[in-house]
Parts: C-alpha cells; structure tokens; sequence
C-alpha cells in the first residue's frame, strides 16, 4: 500500500550545517568516567572503599581506648554495647579500635604492595615489550623462572631472614607479586609498539625513555589500572591468610587476619563478635575492589563504548 505523501516533510539541506557538531566532543577518560557512574554496582563498590579508608583513618578516634588496652577484669568479653560498640576480646581490648586498626595494616599492605607491583611490572615489562628479540627472550625466562617459585615458600624464607612485620610481608608480596603486572603490560607494548605514531616517534629520533613514558606506557593505562584494582584486594587477602596461619604481623600489632586467627578458639561459643567484625569488613574489602575493578573494566574497554 502506497503511503500519502502529505506524511512526509521534506527537510532541506544546508550546506552551512553540514560541519556543525550535533554533540561536544569528550576525552576517552570523560567518557569512562561517565559510563563508569552508571555503573551502580561499581560506584558502590567505589564508595564502599572510601568508607573504608576514611575509618581506617580516623575510625580509631572516635573511641576513647586504644588497640593495645586491656582490662582483665570485668571488661573481658563483653558484648556490643553503647560503651564498647564491637565487644571486648578476652584481654578486654576493645574490638571496635582493634578493628580499625587492623584496616589500616590491611590497606597498607595492599595499597603498597599495589604500588610496587605496578612500578616495577610497568617497567620491567614496558622495556621487555619494546626491545624484544633477545633481549625480551631473556627477560620472560627470568619471569618464568620466579612464576615457578612457590610463593608460601617465599615468604617463609623472608620472615627467616627478616624481622616479621607490616614491610617484610610488603617485600614478601612483591617478589613475585609483580609478575602478572609485567606480562600484561608487556603484551600491550608489543601490540602498541607497531602502530604509526610510535614509528614516526622512531623516525624523528625519539630516545626509548621518551618511547616508552609519552607514548606506550599512557596508552596501556587502562589495562593497568583495572590489573591494580586486583592487586590490592589480592595482597589484603595474603595478609589475612599469612596473619591467620601466624606469619604475618606480630602482637600486639592488630590485623584483620590475626584478629580472626584469635577468635577461632570462640567460634563455638558464644563470643560471635570477635569473629564476625574483622570477617565482615575483610570479606566488604574484598567485595568493594572487585565491584570496582569490574566496572572499571568495562568503562575502560573501547569495546563496550556505544
């Protein structure tokens, strides 16, 4: 069936609009920043982070008791109340502060264990990619060679060797805590290294540092900063398996995992809170990086940009 012609409005074409722009052009960080709002899961997960690190902060303060306090007399094992928000453990020390004091530890060791892996896999990495040939072979077997160590024994060796706390676990973490961030980046650089841009660098007599800091690096950032957003929450979770086995910070020095190593003589008892803080927010920690890395994942992926 024909369609009348009095439906339809005929629109003339202009050639003065025909370079006008319908919609303001933003930058591909804009961009994932916006989707990553729509995101809910992921800002959730972002705003339950910053939660976390503000108490970690100056969570502690808001109690008149320190982590190291004890009241051996009627103040043991008392439960949540308005004068002990969390309980007291069986030395009287008050669980809230405790905890707390437990997130800074935790977040500590993430976020510095974090930030080595990502300096030296970025750059051992970047360089491996961007040379190649031999010197790349070489490179990768040292980085096979340290993936087959097994990592418990690592970390046994260090606390041997080092005094046992808060940086030996650091340092623990990052001996092959590295490796993963260098093998993505190189994978990136190899892909970038033969794009036109980089050549024309080559051909105007551009240095490998200059190579490598203003044009391969910058455009792996997002692969890298979605890979740091595991890291953290997988160095948090080492510490709380080292501490609970007994190998991570000492007494009095609190941490999620030495705080749950403690509780486990009250599991079936009564006393629930000393378990249930330190596994609650240990198990948020871990919930809120990994909503976030996700989301960031996806606003990062040019794939996914509509």
């Amino acid at each position: 069936m024909a369609i009348p012609a009095h439906k339809f409005e005929r629109v003339e074409r202009k050639v003065e609009q025909a370079e006008t722009i319908r919609k303001p052009s933003i930058s591909y960080w804009k961009d994932a920043w916006l989707r990553l709002r729509k995101n809910w899961l992921a800002m959730l997960g972002l705003g339950l982070i910053i939660f976390l690190v503000i108490m970690a902060i100056f969570g502690p303060v808001f109690s008149k008791y320190t982590y190291y306090q004890q009241d051996l007399g009627a103040g043991q094992n008392m439960e949540p109340s308005s004068e002990h928000w969390f309980g007291t453990d069986d030395l009287g020390r008050d669980v809230f502060v405790r905890t707390w004091e437990g997130a800074r530890i935790s977040l500590q060791i993430g976020f510095f264990a974090a930030l080595i892996d990502l300096v030296v896999g970025v750059l051992y990495g970047g360089f491996s990619g961007y040379k190649g040939g031999r010197t790349d072979e070489v490179m990768m077997r040292i980085v096979d060679v340290l993936w087959g160590l097994p990592y418990l024994l690592v970390v046994i060796l260090f606390l041997v060797v080092f005094e046992p706390g808060m940086w030996t676990i650091i340092m623990a973490l990052s001996v092959t805590g590295w490796l993963n961030m260098a093998r993505l980046v190189r994978g990136q650089v190899l892909q970038l290294k033969e794009q036109e841009y980089v050549m024309a660098a080559q051909t105007l007599g551009a240095s490998t540092k200059r190579l490598l800091f203003k044009h391969l690096i910058p455009n792996t950032m997002g692969p890298i900063l979605v890979m740091l957003t595991f890291t953290v929450p997988n160095a948090i979770f080492a510490e709380a398996f080292l501490s609970f086995l007994g190998l991570g910070v000492q007494a009095p020095v609190a941490s999620w995992g030495t705080m749950i190593n403690d509780a486990l003589v009250v599991v079936l008892s009564e006393e629930w809170w000393r378990l249930f803080f330190p596994a609650f927010f240990l198990s948020l920690t871990l919930l809120a990086f990994n909503a976030f890395g996700d989301g960031l994942r996806d606003a990062l992926d040019p794939k996914m940009r509509k």
